[in-house]
């Protein structure tokens, strides 16, 4: 009996050995992955305090513009349509009509996916498919819209700060006294 239970206790270790390796072997990889993409990846997006920056972010889209936070459609508008540059305005309405666009597919191919499980789960399983790949190539076709909506959000902002975001340095004379000015 004595001979059986050592025996038993080795083969354990071996396998518990064996499953340690493994494990060190995992963690080293996952180690040596994030030691190397650590130098590729940026936490925070770097903002350029003479220009007008878009905030990448899923919910809402902000913009950073001389030290204030411009949020939603309102306040874009009024930042673009003060300059009456006709291709900001048309960059921004794209964006508007993308992004609803976007939002509307997005709603309707969720919808789609799942009355399209619910006839799955009952008789209809031909149209419980259908509605479930109509449903997918519908919610793409918004996350399409969506993407090309910010698209022409950054494109706007970029337009802005080539045409509207550059110094310039002004003298003014009269007759008892000069002036400089700076615009920035």
């Amino acid at each position: 009996m004595n001979g059986i239970i050592p025996n038993f206790q080795y083969k354990h270790y071996l396998n518990l050995h064996s499953n340690k390796i493994h494990y060190f072997r995992k963690v080293v990889l996952l180690a040596i992955t994030f030691f190397f993409t650590q130098n590729w990846v940026a936490a925070q997006q770097k903002l350029n305090r003479s220009n007008m920056s878009y905030i990448i972010a899923p919910k809402p889209n902000n913009i950073v513009y001389h030290d204030s936070i411009f949020r939603g459609s309102a306040e874009f508008k009024y930042l673009f349509f003060r300059t009456g540059d006709t291709q900001l305005m048309d960059l921004f309405n794209k964006h508007q009509s993308n992004k609803i666009i976007g939002q509307i597919c997005s709603l309707v191919g969720a919808v789609g996916i799942l009355s399209g499980v619910n006839r799955i789960a009952g008789d209809n399983k031909g149209t419980g498919w259908a509605l479930i790949g109509g449903g997918f190539i519908t919610a793409a076709a918004g996350g399409y819209f969506t993407l090309a909506s910010q698209k022409n959000l950054v494109t706007a902002v970029s337009l802005f700060n080539l045409q509207y975001n550059q110094a310039s340095v002004g003298i003014g004379l009269s007759n008892q006294s000069i002036g400089l000015v700076y615009k920035f």
